[in-house]
Order: structure tokens, then sequence, then C-alpha cells
């Protein structure tokens, strides 16, 4: 095979003994083959070849093939000289170095085999160049990942300490990562929180990410090729900024952030894990690669955004992360900007990602370990706060005690049982205290009085009006035998004293020798009147305007009969206002359908199916949304011989 190029505009690289990672880009022609453009050495010898002119060339992501050509020269005087051909990108798939040969034939490339002595992350490749000769050769170069060439020549003993170099870096480097890995498991399952396991899985899936960038996967971990560690590269990425999402929204409590803030957190997670998937799929590992080189940006910037916003809001722990995030956007960006050739690569350069992986996560730890400082912090201010609420409700529970026994005082302790009427009572409050209220009034002329209100609303302060209508009944039923005066009475002796409350009330005076009714109503519902000879159900309304609209309260009195037999029912509106989950009222027509289909029921047994009823038809809730009252009056007649006696009552009170 003869002379594959031309010899002209190639310039020869000087090698010496001692070569330092000497940059050999500038000494080096490239030339581009195009993806189904089949080319073979041969071919090579027509076309267009282009001077590198950086030490560090990115050509980014692309599919094409390239070839690099160049020649070396020894000195005359220092025997054969020994020095590695290095490209310093561990990424680089496929590799291949070819040598300019003469044999009997003629002109040969003798493809190079990589020194397998050497445990280095970079392929490299040990030449060995007679004195005063030169040499050429031709490489061949291919990666699915970012393509950069930055050659370089090395001489054995200063290979070997920088190799020891980089392996003592990376060994520290992955080494605190399995610390911190370690570390944050064990607080994990002590603390329960899900940051921290959060930050485990993060770091787990970002320690993989790294193994497969800087070549030590596949060189140290499970050794094989650097194209099977590159086929999961995107995988371990797209996981580690998932689950940096998560950490990031759990460690901050964005969910306590209004509006799209917490939600980006998840819908970016969300296509993170999306990507993972997705990666899984070789057919698109181009376009997974090219995501996954911007995306960890985009998850940054929110990062940084959403710490900023929450330090602001006084989160101190956010100090620590976004220092931490920070530190990692400035270190990844010098990094790519070295990948783009736009700064020189140096020291400082090259292991910028990692140096900044490393300050991010141990910034990171220290930004957990003053959450958990803050966490105790706040425990103990809830532990503070919870006592001093226990104390309060103590007080709380005290005067409810006090309220309830107010209650209890100033309703019944006794249903007085009189000649010719069987009174039944049921009560229940919405809280534990609360605004109906009923009282009982025997009258020295034979009558009795029976009085039923209904303060508005319910608990302390309901009760509170009905104890001041309690002692108004009890002066002034004494006072006067009309129902519609004494009710007129009560409003005059409380006017100004409701606050914004209003009751309502009615009041009868029934006749017990003769079944007479006197009746009077300040908007209260109205009575309901039973026949059990006929098995008539008819309402008894009479207008009257509510107490504490008006001082001058104006009502009426309307006077009915009650036959042997006959029943009255009174009650508040707590029944007939009853709802349903649904918003369904239980209404009148439900009541008095009841109270007809049981006129042969007692009292006590009415009144207990008729709560259970409406307590059915609520929900089975605990309490009832509003106070019921409900007081049933069976009009039954009794021998002349048997006296008003005073017994002992089924009363049903809350």
């Amino acid at each position: 095979m003869g002379s594959l190029f031309s010899e002209e505009s190639l310039p020869v690289f000087p090698i010496t003994g001692s070569m330092f990672g000497v940059p050999l880009n500038k000494y080096m022609l490239l030339r581009t083959v195009q993806p189904g453009e089949k080319k073979t050495l041969g071919d090579l010898q027509e076309g267009t070849w282009d001077r590198i002119p950086k030490d560090s060339l990115s050509l980014s992501f692309t599919d094409n093939e390239f070839f690099v050509r160049f020649k070396v020269q020894s000195p005359p005087k220092e025997g054969t000289i020994s020095w590695y051909f290095v490209l310093n990108n561990p990424g680089m798939e496929n590799l291949t170095v070819y040598k300019k040969t003469y044999r009997a034939e003629g002109i040969v490339w003798a493809e190079l085999s990589r020194d397998l002595r050497m445990s280095y992350i970079q392929q490299a490749f040990l030449i060995e160049t007679p004195p005063n000769r030169e040499e050429e050769f031709l490489v061949s170069a291919s990666s699915r990942r970012s393509v950069v060439f930055n050659f370089q020549a090395w001489a054995p003993k200063e290979f070997a300490a920088h190799i020891q170099m980089e392996n003592l870096l990376l060994g520290v480097f992955f080494g605190a990562i399995g610390i911190m890995l370690v570390y944050n498991i064990f607080l994990a399952f002590v603390v329960k929180d899900s940051s921290y396991f959060f930050y485990v899985f993060y770091l787990l899936f970002y320690a993989l990410w790294q193994l497969s960038v800087t070549g030590i996967g596949s060189q140290y971990l499970v050794h094989t090729s650097a194209t099977s560690w590159n086929d999961y590269l995107t995988g371990f990425a797209f996981l580690s900024v998932a689950f940096s999402l998560l950490f990031t929204r759990s460690f901050l409590h964005m969910e306590r952030e209004t509006g799209w803030k917490n939600s980006a957190f998840l819908i970016l997670a969300a296509f993170a894990f999306l990507g993972f998937f997705a990666s899984l799929f070789m057919g698109i590992y181009g376009i997974m690669i090219r995501a996954v080189s911007w995306y960890p940006f985009l998850a940054a910037l929110l990062v940084v955004y959403a710490a900023a916003l929450r330090l602001k809001k006084g989160y101190r722990p956010a100090r620590y992360f976004l220092l931490a995030w920070s530190v990692l956007i400035v270190s990844v960006l010098i990094t790519s900007l070295r990948n783009l050739s736009w700064i020189p690569d140096t020291y400082v350069t090259h292991w910028s990602a990692q140096f900044g992986s490393l300050v991010e996560m141990t910034l990171l730890s220290f930004a957990l370990a003053d959450r958990i400082k803050t966490l105790e912090k706040d425990s103990l201010q809830a532990r503070l706060e919870n006592y001093e609420n226990l104390l309060k409700l103590t007080e709380i529970e005290q005067e409810l005690k006090i309220a309830r026994e107010l209650q209890e005082s100033i309703l019944p302790d006794r249903v007085p049982e009189v000649k010719n009427l069987k009174l039944s009572v049921r009560s229940e409050f919405a809280s534990s205290v609360g605004g109906d209220f009923y009282d009982f009034q025997y009258l020295e002329t034979g009558k009795l009085g029976i009085f039923l209100s209904d303060v508005s609303g319910h608990g302390v302060p309901a009760a509170i009006i009905s104890s001041m209508v309690k002692l108004a009944f009890s002066i002034e039923s004494r006072k006067n035998e009309d129902p519609a005066e004494v009710l007129r009475s009560i409003n005059r002796s409380l006017s100004g004293k409701y606050g914004k409350h209003f009751i309502t009330a009615a009041y009868l005076l029934v006749d017990l020798e003769t079944g007479n009714v006197s009746y009077s109503n300040a908007g209260h519902p109205p009575i309901v009147a039973i026949s059990r000879n006929s098995g008539e159900t008819k309402e008894i309304y009479l207008p009257g305007w509510i107490m504490g609209m008006d001082p001058n309260l104006k009502n009426s009195v309307v006077n009915f009969e009650m036959k042997p037999g006959d029943r009255l029912i009174i009650y508040t509106d707590g029944i007939t206002e009853a709802r349903s989950p649904s918003g369904e009222i239980f209404g009148f027509q439900r009541f008095y359908k009841l109270l007809g289909e049981h006129i042969g029921t007692s009292g006590e047994e009415l009144a207990e199916m008729l709560f259970s009823t409406v307590r059915t038809f609520a929900g089975n809730r605990k309490h009832f949304e509003d106070d019921i009252t409900l007081l049933i009056l069976d009009y039954l007649p009794v021998p002349e011989d048997k006296g008003k006696i005073e017994v002992t009552s089924n009363l049903s009170r809350n």
C-alpha cells in the first residue's frame, strides 16, 4: 500500500523523554466521515483535511466518525523514547490508533494495542520511537457522547504520577459520596423524613452517573467497555435529576407554596422519570443524551429559585441549600465551557464538576443537619404551643362544664305529672350547651303554663341568653295569665340584652279541668294538634314577631279546646330544618307524616322514634346541626279523686 496522505501542511511534533501531558491537537489534521459514508484507509487519500486549532476541540453530539493524522519526531541522541499517546476523554467509545510502517510489500498501517498494563480510565497507547525517527499515526474516533478531542503526549514516569494523582482524587470523590450515602441511609431510617430518602436516592444515582461519566465504572467497578456504561448513563442522569427535584421539594416544604412553584417540581420530576424509561430504548439514545445534557440545568435553575424564595421567607436551612446548588451550577458550567473549548483544559477546569459536586454534597449534608436543628426547634415550639393549647383547652372544658351546669340548672329536673295531662319531653343540643329552653308554671287557678323558646345559634352564648329567658319567664308568668302579655313582658325585660341574637317562643296555658288552651306565639313554628278520634293532624299557626327585633312585641292569643285523647306537639325548628348529607331538609311533611302514623304510640316512644329518624336522615352525625327540643302533651282525663303529684321524669337531655 502506498502513502495515503499528502505530506504538505502536516506539522511534526517533537517528542522528548520528559513530557507532562503535552497537547497534540495543534499538530494534527482532522477529517470527518458522515454516517453511511463508507471509507477505507485508502479512500481517505482524497478529500479535505483541516487543522485542529485548539488544544481541546468539542464537536458536541454527533454520529460522525472522525479521523486524525499526526507526525512525531524523536531527537537524534536520546535513544529509543517510550511515550504514551492519550485521549483525555473517558467517554470515547471507539478509539483506534494506526501507525505507518514500512514492510517488504510497501507501506502499511498497523493497528496499535492499548497498554493493558496501565490501569487508567482513559485509553492509553504505549509507543516506542527510535532515535532520530519521524513516525506518522492515524486515529479513528467516534462516540454517542459528546466528542471532545484533547490528545496528549506523556512520558511514562510523568504519566504514572499523573494516573496516581487522578486515581487519588477520584477515590476521594467517590469515597466521600459513599460515606455520605451510608450516613444518610442511617439518618433516613432514624429520622424517617422523606427528604432523607429522596436525598439517598439522589446520591445513589448521581454516583452511578459519575461512574459512567468518569470511566471509573467500566475500569474498576464492572470491567466492561465504555459503550456498555454509556448505555445506562442517561438513565442514571434522569433518575438523579428526578430525585434531586423531589428532595428539594420535600426539603424546602414547597407544598406550602401556592401557584405554579410546587407543581413545577412535580412536573419536572415526572418528565425526568419519563426520560429514564425512554432512555431504555437504544433507538433514541441520541435524542436522550442531548436531552440529559440540558435538563439538569433547567432543574438546577428551579432549585436555586425555590431555595432563594424560601430563604427570603425566613427558612434558615435554605441558605446551605442555595449555596450548594449554586456551586454545582458554576462548576458544571465551567466543565461545559471546557468541553466547548471556550476555556483551557487545566486541572481546575478538568476537575471542576467533581469538585463542585463534592462541595455541593457537603453543603447539602450541612443543610440536612441544619434542618434537623430546625425541626427540633419547631418540635419544641410545637410542644410548647400544644401545652399552652392544652391549658386553654382545659380552661375551655372547665368553662363548658360550668355552662353545662348552668344549662342543667335552668331546665326543669322534673316534668310535672298533673291531672288530666301527660307530658313527654326530649331535648338534645348541637354542642355541649344550647339555646333551647323549656319550662312549666303551675298557677293557683289550676292552669299549667308550658313555655318553649329557641335562641338563635347554639353553644355558650345561646345558653347564657336562655338563662336570662328563664329568669324573665319565672317572674312574668306569675304576674299574668295572658300568654301574649307574658311574651311581651319577657321581650321588654330583655330588650337590648340579646346582642346579635333573637328568640322565638311559644307559651300555652292549659286548663287541666276543661282542656281549654290559650296559646300565644313569638315567631315560633306552629304547634301541631292531633285528634285521636278522627286521626286528623292540623297546624295551629299564630303570627307573632320574633323577640329581640322590637321592644314592643306584636303578638296575639288563640283559644281552643282539647278533647280526651288529643295530642299537642310543641317543637323547635331543629327538627324540620335538619339536613341530610346531600343538603336535603327533613321538612314539615316528613314530620307530620311520622306524627300521624304513630297516634297510638306513647309520648316517650314517639320522641325516641322521632329523634332516631331525624338522626338517621342527617347521616348519623354525633351531634345535630341545631338544638332540637320536642314537647308532647296528651290530654287524658282522670277521675276527680286523683290530684296533682310530682314524680321524677324520664326526661332526656344532652
